[in-house]
């Protein structure tokens, strides 16, 4: 830049002086091309005088600059007076000095002025550069967080899943294991088969944090079968599904802890059995999904327990909807018209997962 603006003041005087007066001898376009030499050499110094003080507060550094500028140009003025005069033979033109600093002012005070500009854009760019930078690693920084959480929380969900599993296989081979012991062998061949098929079902869904509807109905029904082995004729099931709600997700095992505490408190205590209900149906944006049971023959003790839902299922169940739907999921518990409880869950509507 100090090169190029050297030598567009040498263009500049020669379409302004040279020209206009004829002045087209070689002493005087060997002046004209020496005097931005002789500028070039003194604004060098001023360069390093302005970067010496930039950190000094700004109304020193101004007085400095202005003083810079006027000894500066008034040297530079003097210098091209008396190489004018001593290579064109001129003379006598000391009386002219005024017309020849006020340029030089005008000069060396925008040369000054360029300075501060181009630093304080490079300010600005280098500022500009540090803050996209800060942005660009708060972004990453946020994008870590919410990963860190997002897989904290399914690891959450997973452990909430697997706490059913052992304790859902504990009662099942103890029913097995009952089968065998009195004999009921092509009983506990069937619920091995079927205990292996909702093994597989577990298995096949792990990696999924919701399920359709339909497929968890049907892990239900397995389930179920699996416990008719147990209590003979002694449990009837009867399913209802609304209309379109098929594809509809929801967590996968859900309501294997809602049926696990309806056989334990319903059918499991009631010497004649009884009926457990599954129905889902949508109520405006939310879907809901109960589990009824008939009640027992010692109601009070059991439907005690299960309306305060201090069971671990229940816990269980209240702790996955927290974390998939926040407050959107919830557990409701009232009396059933079967004659037991009625456990509802309810949880917005999607066709996909919810996200984390």
């Amino acid at each position: 830049m100090n090169l190029l603006g050297w030598f567009g003041i040498s263009l500049i005087t020669y379409f302004s002086l040279s020209l206009p007066y004829n002045q087209f001898e070689l002493s005087y376009l060997a002046h004209n091309v020496l005097q931005s030499v002789v500028g070039l050499i003194l604004c060098l110094p001023m360069r390093y005088l302005f970067r010496a003080c930039w950190a000094w507060p700004t109304p020193l550094r101004i007085v400095i600059s202005v003083l810079a500028v006027l000894v500066l140009s008034t040297s530079w003025a003097a210098a091209r007076l008396l190489l004018f005069m001593a290579m064109t033979g001129e003379r006598d033109l000391w009386n002219d000095f005024g017309g020849w600093l006020f340029p030089s002012i005008f000069v060396f005070l925008t040369w000054a002025a360029l300075y501060h500009g181009v630093k304080y854009h490079q300010l600005l760019q280098r500022e500009h550069e540090q803050l996209l930078m800060l942005e660009s690693q708060q972004r990453r920084e946020a994008l870590k967080r919410t990963e860190a959480e997002s897989a904290a929380r399914e690891s959450q969900l997973q452990l909430l899943r697997y706490q059913l599993n052992p304790h859902f296989l504990f009662n099942t081979l103890n029913a097995i294991s009952a089968l065998i012991a009195t004999q009921r062998a092509d009983d506990a061949k069937h619920m091995l088969v079927r205990l292996s098929r909702f093994l597989r079902y577990s298995l096949e869904s792990d990696d999924q944090l919701t399920v359709a509807l339909d497929q968890e109905f049907e892990a239900a029904l397995l389930y179920l079968e699996i416990e008719k082995e147990r209590f003979s004729d002694r449990l009837s099931v009867l399913t209802s599904i609304g209309s379109g709600l098929g594809d509809v997700q929801v967590p996968g095992l859900i309501l294997q802890p809602l049926l696990e505490n309806a056989v334990k408190y319903a059918i499991a205590q009631s010497e004649r059995g009884g009926t457990i209900r599954i129905t889902a149906y949508a109520d405006g944006t939310d879907l809901v999904v109960s589990v009824e049971d008939s009640g027992s023959d010692a109601a009070v003790p059991a439907k005690n327990k299960i309306e305060t839902g201090t069971g671990i299922g229940l816990k269980n169940t209240r702790e996955r909807l927290k974390n998939l739907y926040d407050e959107c999921g919830r557990v409701e518990i009232k009396p059933s018209p079967l004659g037991g409880v009625c456990v509802a869950i309810r949880l917005p509507m999607t066709g996909s997962e919810p996200s984390l």
